[in-house]
């Protein structure tokens, strides 16, 4: 299940303290990309191939790097990741500037694929500028401007082109379902719901500015509005509910974005308060099913809570300066109720962690020379 071939991809219409074992990055077994390649495997007509799934990561103990694979992109201080891992561990990558914000490709710039232990490979060339990638076991996803395209993993053909009313901004895809948040953060903006085998787009939520990230589980899409006093959550047949916080925002400090649904770990969403200048922030667990909470309030810092859930638990990805990684910054197991990060694979501080995706624990690093990288965790 991988992507393959380089589609033009244009459509006709506009639509996660404490201490931390110092592993250092590189010590398992290395790739680097050769080329522009479709991704590895091969199928019969109607048949999709088989990848080799990466390695599992381990449920205990200091975590190592499992995989080490080279992007054939150089890195630089302005350069940005728009990336996702499908359910069997293909990640999804693409690059670009992020001087205005968030990154944005340019038009015909490669979407890459790791797939399982493979070296990295171009999977897709979309005529569009991509501001969000998502992808599921069948399909990849790639948004940009006001149209999502959708490829299929097994021949890499543009499958179906959703075309939208307002720009996309971010995209997630589990259950069955890709959501997307379109518009700015600036201005009113909508939720979308999408199923990957119809045409139509269904508005399942508005206003919504501020809404700096998303997060998705079993149960449906998970956000937080403007202001940071309501938690959404839509189901996967469409319902909407929603629930108090339960946490003030001095939006003059800390901004009307402060609150933010990141990610859900088994049965709870994690939720970040960044007040002030973000060395005060504070990580929150919710119940996914009923929204109860917060359950949990422990201390953050700047720049960690990016938590993700992962065949081997939570694990959190933690910027250099926190006392978390001795100061360096660090890929480690996440405690959800404490906030600590242990077992830790550390990087330099001068190496920038640009993304971390799962289930199978992947972190995109951007080191000060040479080329962005990918390692996999476990």
């Amino acid at each position: 299940m991988l992507a393959a071939g380089c589609s033009a991809g244009n459509s006709p219409q506009a639509g996660t303290s404490g201490g931390a074992a110092g592993n250092s990055p590189g010590g398992g077994p290395s790739t680097s990309a050769s080329g522009p390649a479709a991704s590895p495997g091969s199928a019969s007509p109607g048949q999709e191939p088989v990848a080799q799934s990466p390695s599992a990561p381990s449920a205990s103990g200091p975590l190592r790097v499992l995989l080490h694979d080279d992007f054939r992109v150089a890195s630089n201080d302005f350069l940005g990741v728009i990336a996702a891992e499908a359910p069997d561990g293909s990640v999804f990558a693409a690059f670009g500037s992020q001087q205005s914000g968030s990154p944005a490709t340019t038009p015909g710039a490669a979407v890459y694929v790791v797939d399982g232990n493979q070296a990295a490979a171009v999977a897709e060339h979309p005529q569009i500028a991509v501001t969000a990638i998502a992808a599921d076991d069948t399909y990849l996803y790639v948004g940009g401007g006001t149209q999502i395209i959708e490829y299929s993993r097994a021949t890499g053909a543009v499958t179906r082109t959703w075309p939208l009313t307002l720009p996309v901004r971010l995209m997630t895809a589990a259950a069955g379902r890709l959501w997307a948040v379109l518009g700015g953060t600036a201005g009113p903006g909508r939720v979308v719901e999408i199923s990957p085998q119809a045409a139509t787009v269904v508005t399942v939520g508005t206003d919504t500015a501020n809404v700096l990230d998303i997060a998705a589980g079993p149960l449906g899409l998970y956000y937080v509005p403007s202001g940071g006093a309501t938690i959404v959550h839509v189901g996967l047949t469409g319902q909407r509910q929603e629930a108090p916080t339960h946490q003030t925002v001095n939006e003059q400090l800390s901004g009307p974005s402060a609150i933010q649904a990141i990610s859900v770990i088994g049965s709870t969403l994690l939720v970040i308060h960044d007040a002030g200048q973000g060395l005060d922030s504070t990580a929150q667990t919710y119940d996914a099913s009923t929204l109860a909470g917060p359950q949990a309030n422990v201390p953050g810092t700047a720049g960690s809570n990016h938590a993700i859930d992962s065949l081997g638990g939570p694990v959190d990805l933690v910027h250099a300066g926190s006392l978390a990684c001795s100061g360096d910054s660090c890929v480690g197991r996440y405690d959800p109720a404490t906030g600590t990060v242990t077992d830790a694979v550390t990087f330099p501080a001068s190496a920038r962690l640009g993304l971390l995706v799962g289930p199978y624990p992947a972190v995109i690093v951007f080191p000060p020379s040479g080329r962005v990288y990918l390692d996999r965790i476990g």
